[in-house]
């Protein structure tokens, strides 16, 4: 009997054990974001043009996409997907030299960067010619839509 009540015992706090494991799991703070909509681009700006059919790339919200990689945080119609994986006609440039390639697996762009780009989406993925952070390598970065080059006047 002795040894029943102690097998007992064993079996109630290794119970007890792991349910407080599983509710202390349950109760963890996240450690990540708690805004669910930080890796989604929600908002929609007027693009800021800077000469006919040239648009400035809007630092505000920009954010690390791991890697070389950063993204938009805002929305930017017309994007690559799925089924149609070089619809996009964006064409990105960096103090007037474009990038390249275009429509780059999104790996790519985070493992190698050097001016890979991808409009994913509502989503512009892209890295720097030398891989430094965009907001802070003073150069000016533009796109245009319609699959023109840099216009110059």
């Amino acid at each position: 009997m002795k040894k029943e009540i102690k097998l007992l015992g064993r079996v109630i706090l290794s119970v007890m054990v792991v349910s407080a494991v599983i509710l202390l799991n349950g109760c963890k703070k996240e450690l990540t974001d708690p805004n669910p909509t930080k890796d989604k681009p929600v908002e929609v700006k007027p693009p800021i043009e800077i000469k006919p059919g040239l648009f400035r790339v809007d630092f505000d919200g920009l954010r690390s996409d791991g890697g070389f990689s950063y993204k938009i945080g805002y929305v930017l119609e017309g994007g690559d997907s799925n089924e149609e994986p070089e619809v996009s006609k964006l064409r990105l440039f960096e103090n007037g030299v474009e990038l390249h390639p275009p429509h780059t697996d999104h790996q790519a762009i985070r493992d190698y960067g050097k001016g890979r780009y991808s409009h994913w989406g509502t989503t512009l993925y892209f890295s720097t010619t030398d891989n430094t952070d965009p907001v802070a390598n003073g150069r000016e970065y533009a796109y245009t839509l319609d699959g023109s080059g840099y216009p110059t006047k």
